[in-house]
């Protein structure tokens, strides 16, 4: 079992040359990322299906593996996502917290728990997968700040 989390600060209040994100903004961008994760993974395919106001569940296709997972929204607070046992697949659970320690200082902090395959003792998977994550977080936050300072966001939601 692998379980980790690491934390990405959004809003640096001591760097006047970076814009400063909203709650509400950080929140409408981790939702579209929630909702549309291959427009911030270009090797993922997604569909999701609404099952009640804040819950969905959603299909993503990465190469040969396919995933399963019920998705449910606090709004502003965080997204909780989990594999449905139901389905034949690895049992994985994710959070995503919005944290604001100071008013302004918002950061993400991402909470990851997942089956691990330890099929070759050469290769730490573990080590593989949490850099993969923290790798694919810090892109996702770098992306939500260039839709905030660019104003494409309605754009990219359209």
């Amino acid at each position: 079992m692998l379980e980790f989390e690491h934390i990405v600060q959004v809003n640096d209040l001591n760097n006047e040359s970076i814009a400063v994100l909203t709650r509400n903004q950080l929140w409408q961008r981790l939702l579209l990322r929630a909702r549309n994760p291959d427009k911030f993974n270009h090797a993922l395919r997604c569909k999701s299906e609404k099952l009640e106001e804040n819950e969905f569940i959603r299909n993503i296709e990465a190469g040969g593996t396919s995933f399963c997972e019920r998705v449910v929204l606090y709004p502003e607070q965080k997204i909780c996502t989990k594999t449905i046992a139901e389905f034949e697949q690895i049992n994985a659970q994710s959070t995503t917290f919005i944290e604001e320690p100071d008013s302004g200082a918002l950061f993400v902090r991402f909470c990851y728990k997942r089956d691990l395959d330890v099929s070759d003792e050469r290769v730490d998977v573990g080590e593989h997968l949490k850099a993969a994550y923290v790798q694919l977080d810090r892109e996702a936050i770098a992306m939500i700040r260039l839709l905030a300072e660019s104003e494409l966001f309605d754009q990219t939601i359209n």
